[in-house]
C-alpha cells in the first residue's frame, strides 16, 4: 500500500480514534463514533450533525462558538471530576446542552442535540487544559 505523502508529519499509532476533539482555531468541538463517509446536516447556527452516507445514522457532531459558551457559563460550571484519570474535565454534553439553550425551540433543533447526546461508548469529556483558557478556569 503506497505512503500517504502526510505520514511523515504524524507521530502515533494509526488508527481511529473515537473521541471528541476541540479545536482551538476553528473553536469547535468535534465528534465522530464511525470512522466513514458523512453528509452534514447544518441544524442551527451552533450544531452540524454528521450522518452515515450509507445509513442516513447520525455518527457525529460539530459544535461551535465554544469560548462564547465557555464564557457565559465559566469552566467551573461545565467541569466533571474523573475518578478514574484523577483530572477536571470539560463535559460535552453539558456544553451542548448549554449551546442548545441558546437558540429558539423547534423539534428539528430538539432532536438533533439529541441525538448529538446519545451516550458514547468512550469518555464525553476533554480535559479541562486542552480546551479552557487560563483566564476561564476560574477554581476548577
Amino acid at each position: 500500500m503506497a505512503e500517504h505523502f502526510l505520514d511523515q508529519y504524524v507521530e502515533g499509532e494509526k488508527g481511529f480514534l473515537a473521541e471528541p476533539w476541540y479545536n482551538a482555531l476553528g473553536d469547535c468541538i468535534e465528534y465522530h463514533t464511525a470512522n466513514e463517509a458523512v453528509v452534514a446536516d447544518r441544524i442551527d447556527e451552533k450544531l452540524t450533525i454528521y450522518r452515515s452516507v450509507t445509513t442516513n445514522k447520525p455518527v457525529g457532531f460539530k459544535l461551535k462558538d465554544v469560548q462564547a459558551i465557555l464564557s457565559r457559563y465559566g469552566c467551573a460550571g461545565l467541569a466533571v471530576m474523573s475518578l478514574e484519570q484523577n483530572k477536571t474535565l470539560i463535559s460535552v454534553a453539558a456544553i451542548l446542552l448549554a449551546a442548545y439553550e441558546d437558540g429558539p425551540p423547534s423539534i428539528k433543533r430538539r432532536l438533533a442535540y439529541a441525538n448529538a447526546l446519545l451516550p458514547p461508548e468512550n469518555p464525553f469529556s476533554i480535559p479541562v487544559d486542552r480546551i479552557c483558557k487560563s483566564s476561564l478556569r476560574q477554581t476548577v
